[in-house]
């Protein structure tokens, strides 16, 4: 078995908890810090059949959009993009990397570890290390927020209420 230095997925889901959530209802541990760019998981398994299992648990979840699988061997990194569960083709990490926010850059090559920047952004960071069933509740719940939201409106100043 093949393991990484480094394991992650991004995604352009833009509530770290719904990634979380997801991630821990497929098995998937780990941790995971919101971006200007989207949701980023770093797991805690490396390992090759971990980034097969992520990228098709987050994938089929997204659904519409892409995710990409990343990974740092040997200080080198690759990129694995995923769609609807199928794993699509590897990528140019230059270019899967181009337009990525700041924080990927620092995380994939090793610049700063996760708890270092999680400090930094404790309110953007969420623990994909529940049980499926707390994973499960928590998914209802940021639901429930969101549909209460919705139907408040927004307030008068323009803002959303809540």
């Amino acid at each position: 078995m093949a393991y990484a230095e480094i394991l992650a997925v991004f995604t352009p889901v833009m509530d770290q908890r719904v990634l979380a959530a997801v991630m821990a209802m497929g098995g998937c541990k780990g941790r995971v810090i919101l971006t200007s760019g989207g949701s980023l998981g770093v797991l805690d398994d490396t390992s090759d059949e971990m980034a097969a299992r992520v990228g098709q648990v987050v994938s089929n979840f997204v659904k519409e959009m892409p995710v990409v699988v990343l990974d740092r061997r040997d200080g080198q990194i690759s990129a694995v993009q995923w769609m609807q569960g199928v794993r699509g083709q590897s990528l140019p990490p230059g270019l899967a990397l181009d337009s990525a926010p700041g924080v990927v850059l620092t995380l994939l090559s090793g610049g700063q570890e996760f708890d270092e920047v999680a400090g930094l952004h404790e309110d953007k960071v969420a623990d994909a290390r529940m049980s499926k069933w707390q994973a499960f509740r928590s998914l209802r719940a940021i639901a429930k927020d969101a549909r209460g939201r919705m139907a408040s409106g927004p307030a008068e100043d323009g803002s959303q209420q809540g």
